[in-house]
């Protein structure tokens, strides 16, 4: 029996927090120990057990993820100039073998810990990663924090005692949960809805096809930018083909919910063809920011054959990428330069290689930076380099 009691007690904390009791600023720590340590003195930790009277930031982080990357490097720099008053403790979904590749392309005295359950990432209520929990020397939560907000300056001012502010950005309760939350169903023929911000919705866009009732004929966004809106309709594949007549920082701010718009196009059968056409009208005439296309030399990744000897493919095509790399099926390399490469390498790639079919397509990526990427296009069989090419460029005014 006591036995079970125990078990029981060491449960605990787990089913409570599955029952909605998330941590915040204030809170005490939980007495869950941190595990799967890589680069510390000890396999796991347990701060509720620690004597020390540092501050312990934890960094929640993945080496898939590119702006946590140089925040990763600013830490590891803070750390040692504060090697007596804090330590960071970074837990990423990663394996363990990722992470010690990791640690072999960059040393740092960062403990660096895996948590492939999202426990702490769920505790703590985030929304994504690049965010930090400060824990104080009674162990108490002091602030939830977006990474790049840890700066000398802030740990200044909590050896002062300072009251910090918490910025993180942590998942809201749907206030609409239904399946669709446009409303849209089978007794429509066409339909074009706009609405602003909806709380506790993620931001994401969705193209209907394949054998869905809505294939080819619909577009979904929520809580989405207008650069993002008009990139989609435009079909504009890197921002480096866009031109701004207005303030950049003004409409690409997601912090702000007046720049996000909810958006969703259903058109009639007939006009599928147009579905691109239609929403580029439909978006210039209700946003407050309009968009028309030129054209204009400007720098490029252009892609060639270099030995490329993927099989065709006749499966279905579908296709999704992270950080983690590319997943593709049945997919055409203009479709794979478009949707991925110029997503990650920041510039438009254009597709020169003159190869025929669909393949399925996949890379791996040790850590989410460019030089990676490039090295996962060598390894297709293809080649890339900078280049000039007359391009289409969006201009929003």
């Amino acid at each position: 029996m006591k036995k079970i009691l125990a078990y029981l007690c060491f449960l605990f904390p787990f089913f409570a927090f599955g029952q909605g009791m998330l941590l915040k600023a204030g809170d005490q720590f939980p007495n869950i120990a941190i595990r799967q340590l890589m680069n510390a003195p000890v396999k796991s930790v347990n701060l509720n057990d620690s004597k020390d009277k540092k501050f312990y930031i934890l960094n929640f982080w993945g080496t898939w993820c590119s702006p946590c990357i140089p925040e990763m490097d600013m830490l590891t720099k803070l750390q040692k100039v504060n090697a007596d008053k804090i330590q960071v403790i970074a837990i990423s979904d990663d394996e363990p073998l990722k992470l010690q590749k990791y640690l072999k392309n960059k040393p740092t005295t960062i403990w660096l810990a895996t948590d492939t359950n999202y426990l702490f990432h769920t505790l703590f209520n985030l929304a994504s990663v690049g965010q930090c929990a400060i824990v104080n020397a009674d162990k108490k939560i002091v602030a939830i924090m977006k990474t790049h907000s840890i700066t000398q300056g802030l740990l200044d001012s909590l050896y002062k005692g300072e009251k910090i502010v918490s910025n993180a950005n942590v998942k809201e309760k749907p206030i609409n949960e239904l399946a669709d939350i446009f409303a849209v169903d089978s007794t429509l023929a066409a339909n074009f809805t706009i609405r602003s911000y909806m709380i506790g919705q993620r931001s994401m866009g969705k193209a209907y096809g394949g054998k869905s009732l809505y294939a080819k004929r619909r577009r979904s966004f929520i809580n989405t930018g207008i650069t993002s809106l008009y990139k989609e309709a435009y079909n504009i594949v890197s921002n480096h083909q866009i031109i701004y007549e207005v303030d950049e920082k003004k409409i690409d701010n997601y912090e702000d919910r007046n720049n996000l718009y909810c958006v969703d196009l259903l058109v009639r059968p007939e006009e599928k063809d147009s579905l691109n056409v239609i929403l580029q009208q439909r978006l210039n005439a209700v946003l407050p920011v309009k968009a028309r296309i030129e054209y204009k030399t400007i720098q490029v990744y252009v892609l060639t054959d270099n030995g490329f000897k993927l099989p065709l493919s006749t499966k279905e095509t579908s296709y999704s990428f992270s950080g983690r790399g590319y997943d593709g099926t049945a997919v055409t390399i203009v479709d794979f330069a478009n949707d991925y490469l110029s997503n990650e390498l920041y510039l438009p790639v254009v597709d020169e290689t003159n190869i025929k079919g669909k393949f399925d397509i996949k890379t791996s990526l040790e850590m989410r930076t460019q030089e990676q990427v490039l090295k996962s296009i060598t390894a297709l069989g293809l080649k890339i380099e900078k280049q000039e090419r007359k391009m289409r460029m969006m201009v929003l005014y």
